[in-house]
């Protein structure tokens, strides 16, 4: 039997801690290899971070309509809270050889045993999945999959519809850990579908010796059962149930119940920023974000919680239109927004093409920044999206775009895909088949998609110029009341004779209900006191319209509580009417009905005199 590194055995149990792998005899995989994979992507960590992990979760949902939650969420752990963590991941046995183990600068070593400087910990946890199903000591489980093998393809062969093919998506985890080491509990099902609770850790280090021993730089936390076995092979084995519930307790781990299945991994001495990790989601999930099946939370180091808002960036709604005139959810006008549908291919549907022409600020520079120009978003059926793809000029009028694939292939263009899964090649070695139809399918897509920019791009009308900046309520009201009637020579004008103050009570504001939001307001409005008059008939209007891709939506329903009196205005439909007096100020208080978090809404009160408009 091959020597290993484990802890004495005591009282008959396998011992429990780090295990670092030998050199096998024949070679074989080092730690460095499952941490390298996706290491040159040409994207940022934490957005390559948000696209696997996500990806991961999403794969294993434990329905087909399932809506699947994933959190990251930071702590800084220090003091007495951070020596009990060190002690129960066992950080020292890493620390022991790590001018080995390949560690860039800089990482938490030095200062491990520095209860004052914090030790930054990311917990990735997901919901509504399947957790790391079957029996852990089955190769084909689950929990071998995600943690053991490498370059599995399984599920290319198996599942349909996923993101992941390669079984490289593991390594987003070490990766961006400073010290290549992360921990994995889940609450899932065994093999015979009863209730188990798993924890393990991995390592993923740089071929090394020790002690004039040879080590691959793979190493697992679990319990070594190497000794139970007659064969060559270090087995460790994960913790199990009470036991792996208790470890995770300690390693700070949020408590899972029997029936709250799904996986947590913890990325220890993390590098990456959750600012820069909720701007990955808004940038690569926001087809599943607008498709509503898919709650991402993101909580910082200090509590702070950040929900995804990609309507809210100018540099994204063109894509979100473009993907919603595609689907057929906006209608294309053939102006400014385009639809093509592509024609199918023996008998396959391939997809629909969406196009937007892209707008300028009040500068006349784009929203949409420079190496987005003229792209395309290309999504397949797991609503991610794969590449901002271009691969020609960019054209006038610049355009943004958005491709949704046809299920029918998915499993082509899925098989397109190297390991980041960033771009869909048409000379990918699994698109091989005897009579080049795959390839075919690739060819007709991308090609198809640039056709199609170009046509809209010919047929598209100029860009619209610059919206005027909307004035304030504030400036609306001045003007409508303190600007002087243009009839006549009037040297001096006077102001309007009713000029009526409006002032918020408590600024419009959402507020969190169960998953929804909900925004509440109130202003009041009063005369001015220097005006010789003692009332005036106001009316008042209060609106909460959806803002949808720059343009005003549907109004939500309001709630509108007043300590006047207020009548239907028979002259101007959906307005009310109300009696304004020198001595009184009418106060109203606003609530809207609850809306999803995702959308974003305006506010907007409106008052004036009645005889204005006469």
């Amino acid at each position: 039997m091959m020597t290993k590194v484990v802890s004495v055995l005591t009282s008959g149990q396998s011992a429990r801690g780090w295990v670092f792998e030998n050199n096998p005899p024949m070679g074989g995989a080092t730690g460095e290899a499952f941490t390298n994979t996706l290491a040159s992507s040409g994207m940022a960590p934490a957005s390559v971070l948000a696209r696997e992990a996500i990806q991961n979760s999403v794969d294993a949902k434990a329905g087909l309509d399932q809506k699947v939650r994933v959190e990251f969420i930071a702590k800084a752990v220090k003091g007495k809270e951070k020596t009990a963590f060190v002690a129960a991941a066992g950080l020292d046995k890493i620390a022991a050889r790590a001018d080995r183990l390949g560690f860039k600068e800089p990482n938490c070593i030095a200062d491990l045993e520095n209860a004052k400087r914090p030790l930054d910990l990311l917990f990735v946890n997901d919901y509504n999945t399947t957790g790391l199903a079957g029996d852990p000591l089955d190769s084909e489980s689950k929990f071998s999959r995600f943690l053991l093998s490498l370059g599995d393809g399984g599920k290319e062969h198996s599942e349909h519809g996923t993101g992941g093919s390669y079984g490289f998506g593991k390594s987003v985890y070490s990766s961006n850990s400073g010290i290549l080491t992360i921990f994995a509990y889940s609450r899932t099902k065994d093999g015979n579908d009863k209730p188990m609770s798993l924890l393990f850790g991995c390592g993923y280090y740089r071929k090394h010796k020790y002690h004039d021993e040879g080590f691959t730089g793979r190493a697992w936390f679990g319990h070594d059962n190497t000794n139970e076995h007659t064969n060559a092979y270090q087995i460790v084995a994960p913790m199990r149930d009470a036991a792996a519930d208790a470890m995770a307790a300690k390693l700070g781990f949020d408590e899972r119940s029997e029936g709250d299945l799904g996986t947590s991994v913890l990325i220890v001495d993390a590098m990456v920023n959750t600012g820069d990790i909720l701007t990955g989601v808004e940038d690569w999930w926001w087809p599943r974000l607008l498709s509503n099946l898919l709650d991402i939370r993101v909580v910082d180091a200090e509590g702070g919680i950040g929900f995804p808002r990609p309507r809210k960036r100018n540099d994204l709604r063109p894509f979100l239109e473009a993907f919603e005139t595609a689907t057929g959810k906006s209608p294309a006008d053939s102006k400014r927004t385009f639809q093509r549908a592509f024609n199918k291919s023996e008998g396959m549907s391939i997809g629909n093409c969406g196009f937007v022409v892209l707008e300028q600020d009040d500068k006349m520079k784009l929203f949409v920044p420079d190496d987005r120009v003229d792209t395309v978003a290309l999504v397949r059926t797991p609503l991610m999206v794969v590449a901002y793809h271009r691969q020609w000029t960019i054209g006038n009028p610049p355009m943004a775009g958005a491709f949704f694939a046809a299920d029918d292939i998915d499993d082509i263009l899925r098989a397109a895909e190297p390991p980041a899964h960033d771009r869909w090649d048409k000379d990918a070695r699994r698109l091989q088949d005897a009579t080049g139809r795959k390839r075919s399918i690739v060819n007709k897509v991308l090609g198809g998609i640039h056709r199609s920019l170009k046509q809209c791009q010919n047929a598209a009308s100029p860009p619209p110029s610059p919206r005027p900046k909307r004035l304030s309520l504030l400036e609306r009201t001045l003007a409508n009341f303190l600007t002087p009637s243009k009839k006549g020579p009037q040297p001096n004008p006077d102001p309007s004779p009713a000029p009526i103050h409006l002032t918020y009570v408590k600024e419009p504001r959402p507020e969190a209900t169960g998953g929804e939001l909900r925004l509440k307001a109130a202003f009041s409005v009063k005369l001015k006191a220097d005006e010789n008059i003692e009332d005036v008939d106001i009316r008042v209007r209060v609106s909460c319209p959806v803002i949808e891709d720059g343009s005003v939506g549907d109004d939500l329903g309001l709630t509108i509580v007043s300590d006047v009196a207020l009548t239907d205005d028979v002259q101007r439909p959906g307005w009310k009417t109300f009696k304004l007096t020198q001595s009184q100020i009418a106060r109203f208080e606003c609530e809207t009905v609850p809306y999803d978090p995702m959308w974003t809404v305006r506010f907007v009160p409106e008052v004036e005199p009645v005889e204005s408009s006469q």
